[in-house]
């Protein structure tokens, strides 16, 4: 693990080998004094706290989209779609996140409920073709989940109906020109072969 990734090895062997995500992205650039971001590890920012044993801040990406994306859709609710409140909008929300249940309802062959739907929904309609789409550097969703999963499922005609792409950039791969064209051009061309 320390070769692949090319953390102290003392770090490595005290995490058993297995690094969280978040300890990685503070590890990884410990020596800089900034953060990763799971989002995208290319985006760093300086670790307020770098000498605390757990990270106190924010992800880099999260504390400088927060303000503008709430501005963007308080303008968008409240100008273009006409729809006024005096309650306050959070662009996200602790107390909605500590109350996600994520186990009410998972899936019948031991994973999640939406590969248990995706497989429903292959089987159910024959036309169906699912792009499902990734960034290389995106550590919240990682492309390999999506490649397990696709590849666990049985082949229902067309092997190419389900096909996971992966691209360069983050969780945010699309904002990148380069990966923004290329998934345009693998959506079309499953539009065409419906």
């Amino acid at each position: 693990v320390t070769e692949l990734t090319g953390l102290d090895p003392k770090f490595v062997k005290e995490s058993g080998g297995r690094l969280e995500t978040q300890a990685f992205l503070r590890e990884e650039f410990r020596e800089t004094g900034k953060l990763g971001s799971r989002y995208d590890p290319n985006v760093t920012a300086y670790d307020p706290f770098p000498y605390n044993p757990t990270q106190q801040t924010n992800d880099p990406i999260l504390l400088s989209i927060i303000a503008p994306t709430t501005t963007a859709m308080v303008d968008w609710v409240t100008k273009t779609v006409g729809w006024k409140t005096d309650a306050r909008y959070n662009a996200l929300s602790d107390e909605v996140a500590r109350a996600w249940d994520r186990n009410s309802r998972s899936g019948a062959f031991g994973g999640s409920a939406s590969a248990t739907d995706l497989r429903v929904a292959v089987a159910t309609d024959p036309k169906l073709r699912v792009v499902i789409a990734h960034g290389w550097a995106d550590l919240s969703c990682p492309f390999m989940g999506s490649v397990l999963t696709v590849s666990q499922m049985p082949i229902m005609g067309d092997p190419t109906r389900v096909a996971v792409h992966e691209y360069p950039g983050g969780h945010m791969y699309y904002a990148r020109l380069g990966s923004s064209l290329a998934l345009r051009k693998d959506v079309l061309d499953m539009v065409i072969k419906h």
